[in-house]
């Protein structure tokens, strides 16, 4: 069972890995004139990502887990709603990727510690002070104590995402020889 579960963990962790470090990438390199559209186009896919969601749950069974992923979506609905109509957008986008980071972060220290210490692996503490790092990280985007214009944000947190993909690529390493293999 928790071999089946570190497996699931290792491809999950790959996937994550990718797409943060592709929005990262994106958010550094993206030149001030087209900010504007990559802030539209993530409110976008956030609304999409959340009409998937949303259907995925009316297909699915109704069991709990299902209904926790249903308000998930909607408060995704809502945040990319609010991505796509507020006009202080600096501090939406503070708001929606520390929530971002924080939600990784603390599925990441909460693997590090039910999964990696039980598997007897000798570094998961590195692993879980990475991750604490990162709920660290999500908390000052929420506060957003220095970060008024959105060019500086955008260079921020796309630097804190490339770290979020850093963080999911060490727990790769720690995670794959995994003993049972």
């Amino acid at each position: 069972m928790l071999f089946q579960e570190l497996g699931k963990l290792k491809r999950s962790s790959i996937m994550t890995s990718i797409i943060l470090m592709a929005v990262g990438i994106m958010m550094v390199i993206c030149p001030p004139q087209y900010i504007d559209t990559l802030v539209s186009a993530l409110g976008y896919g956030m609304v999409t990502l959340a009409a998937v969601m949303i259907m995925d749950f009316l297909s699915s069974k109704k069991v709990l887990m299902n209904y926790i992923y249903l308000t998930g979506a909607l408060l995704l609905a809502l945040l990319g709603i609010a991505v796509l109509t507020l006009e202080d957008i600096v501090r939406v986008l503070g708001i929606v990727f520390g929530l971002v980071l924080i939600g990784i972060g603390g599925i990441s220290l909460v693997r590090a510690w039910m999964f990696a210490r039980r598997a007897e692996l000798k570094n998961w503490w590195l692993l879980a002070l990475l991750s604490g790092i990162m709920i660290v990280f999500g908390l000052l985007l929420l506060i957003n104590p220095w970060w008024k214009e959105i060019t500086q944000l955008f260079d921020v947190i796309g630097c804190m995402l490339l770290y979020s993909s850093a963080v999911g690529i060490v727990r790769l390493i720690f995670l794959w020889p995994i003993k049972g293999e």
